[in-house]
């Protein structure tokens, strides 16, 4: 997993890359104060990894001034276009993917194309390409997320959705965790028939249409994704990635594998009822992890969903952004890079984060002083997270991640909920459901003028 950086990273002074990345700072006046102004989602519960890692960074580089700035996921989703054009803007922040956050942003010109950074620091050597795609947006097309586009955000570690399992009921059911699709609908049914229903699930977040891509992405391939993320081609709705995932999600519903009161559910009720050992099966995302180990009373399992090896949903954490306005790019990129650097991506390890470029023998005691959680939240679970880090890394090596069903527009979202919805509570066949997506979808494919 881990892959050489072609410059030097952490240990060297920003100072030294700043003469030979002069040519990569953009339009704006580039600064020689060395002074950087860093926004990010700030963690209060005094183990926030970001601020651990400016600690280090400003311990490698001490003639370099951090000014921390603290937002929320809230805040930046209503304000980012005017936080980042504000004349105190930070020259590197936080930010959301997608086409509809950061690809807006690229379109307006709000923030600043880092392609140059890219290659210099070699980070399109350390990404897989399926994650390289987040990053890239094509900016005088509406800025639509694209392979082929140009980076405008830098992720630093990932996300994905997959099975967790409560081992001890499985256990106590005689029932074997499965490894298939086919042990997967197996061990459900089984779970049924002695009157269990067998998946903690909710239909207003996020749980229902990441099962419905999952489905999708079973009877997809790498094409379709770009053909649906990215609107390359014309996706056929009527084609069998969309016709299956309505129809066995249907089914899943009729046969009782699902709550029937999950259309009404939100994210909270099903992980809570999930650790309080209610269900034995739980499809959902991998922000999951710490509540799961700490809130549940039994042994956990983890699993990429059955079947979906070659392509599952899942993406980067946010998006690292630099300001169009800001006057010190190259030292922000030198921050990025020092982002990706093996002290940090081992800290987001050790803490189940899901890095792109840790060592292979990481461990709590190898981290800097700097880098070590404060709390121990995750000391007494270097087990779990390494089985939980694996299932990530063999999607990365796969180079399996296919994005999230709602990112390709705005719309999608509350679209995916409502037709989903209607499925769990049988007020829709499987092609109202399937047709009210593509509805969505091709408002939000005209609205960026394709």
């Amino acid at each position: 997993m881990k892959k050489t950086l072609r410059t030097a990273i952490a240990a060297v002074s920003a100072t030294a890359l700043l003469a030979s990345l002069a040519a990569c700072g953009g339009e704006t006046a580039q600064s020689d104060e060395k002074e950087l102004t860093v926004s990010w989602y700030y963690s209060s519960d005094g183990g926030d990894t970001i601020e651990r890692a400016i600690a280090l960074y400003k311990e490698q580089n001490p003639d370099v001034t951090i000014n921390e700035v603290h937002t929320s996921f809230e805040q930046m989703n209503k304000n980012a276009a005017l936080t980042l054009q504000a004349d105190d803007a930070p020259d590197v922040a936080l930010y959301n993917q997608g086409t509809s956050s950061v690809g807006n942003l690229a379109s307006q010109g709000v923030i600043s194309d880092l392609s140059e950074y890219a290659e210099e620091y070699g980070w399109d050597e350390i990404l897989p390409e399926s994650i390289q795609t987040i990053a890239k947006y094509k900016a005088d097309d509406g800025g639509i997320m694209s392979a082929d586009g140009d980076w405008y955000g830098v992720p630093i570690n990932g996300e994905f959705t997959l099975a967790y399992y409560n081992a001890d009921m499985f256990e106590e059911n005689g029932i074997a965790i499965p490894t298939t699709f086919e042990e997967l609908e197996s061990a459900m049914q089984q779970f049924v028939d002695k009157g269990i229903t067998p998946v903690a699930f909710e239909g207003n977040e996020t749980a229902s249409q990441h099962l419905w891509y999952q489905l999708a992405l079973s009877k997809a391939d790498r094409q379709w994704v770009e053909d649906y993320q990215s609107y390359e081609h014309d996706v056929d709705f009527t084609g069998e990635p969309f016709t299956y995932a309505a129809n066995k999600f249907a089914e899943w519903v009729e046969k009782g594998y699902l709550p029937n009161n999950s259309g009404g559910l939100v994210a909270e009720d099903m992980i809570t009822q999930f650790c309080a050992g209610e269900y034995p099966i739980m499809f959902s995302g991998s922000w999951w992890f710490g509540r799961v180990n700490q809130d549940g009373d039994f042994k956990a399992a983890y699993s990429v969903f059955p079947g979906n090896e070659n392509l599952n949903t899942g993406g980067t954490g946010k998006l690292w952004v630099v300001p169009e306005t800001s006057q010190h790019k190259d030292l922000a990129a030198d921050f990025l890079n020092f982002l990706l650097s093996e002290d940090v991506q081992n800290m987001l390890a050790t803490e189940a984060g899901l890095p792109f470029n840790s060592s292979d023998d990481y461990s709590l005691e190898s981290l800097p002083d700097a880098l070590k959680n404060p709390n121990g939240t995750f000391d007494d679970m270097q087990e779990e997270t390494k089985e939980f880090n694996n299932v990530f890394k063999t999607l990365l090596e796969n180079d399996a991640i296919s994005l999230y069903p709602d990112w390709p527009s705005a719309g999608m979202y509350n679209s995916l909920n409502s037709a989903l919805q209607g499925l769990i509570n049988g007020n829709s066949t499987p092609e109202e459901a399937t047709a009210e997506i593509q509805a969505a979808y091709e408002e939000g494919k005209a609205d960026l003028g394709l």
